[in-house]
């Protein structure tokens, strides 16, 4: 039996800290689900998928994430530097995806986690040795902050 959760979620963006918010505590909890299910024979995949062509191919402003609320002119610069990095990878067939999840459901021994789209092991890469350096550099903080 597995369970499947569609989130986005390794690595945070600038104009999305609610949006991330939801979407690392679902990964959270479908992490620890894994966890918790597993003798029963229930595995979890955390699907991490890309942009894809969906409403049609008319996807809301990536950088607005659909939502109706107004944006703030005091990031209207921020926007427009990070709208010249975003929309370089082409969006994703839904079908495509569809087929590959259907694939996962019927296989024996489907990953905790895996990305849907192209671009991002890079990027994640990139993203983990940062957070793995951070925490070596600032290990003897740490401990000190034990009290040991």
């Amino acid at each position: 039996m597995d369970a499947f959760a569609l989130l986005s979620e390794q690595a945070a963006m600038p104009l999305g800290s609610a949006y991330h918010a939801s979407k690392w505590a679902l990964e959270g909890l479908n992490e620890a689900l894994a966890l918790e299910v597993a003798e029963f024979g229930i595995k979890v995949t955390i699907i991490e998928p890309g942009g894809y062509a969906t409403r049609g191919g008319k996807n809301p402003d990536p950088l607005n994430n659909g939502f109706l609320a107004e944006p703030n002119p005091a990031y209207d610069a921020l926007r427009k530097r990070l709208s010249g990095a975003m929309g370089k990878q082409p969006a994703g067939d839904p079908a495509a995806a569809a087929r590959v999840l259907l694939e996962l459901a019927d296989s024996d021994d489907p990953p905790l986690r895996i990305l849907f789209g192209q671009g991002f092991q890079p990027m994640l890469e990139k993203v983990y040795a940062d957070r793995l350096q951070n925490w070596s550099d600032t290990q003897e903080l740490s401990r000190r902050a034990q009290g040991n």
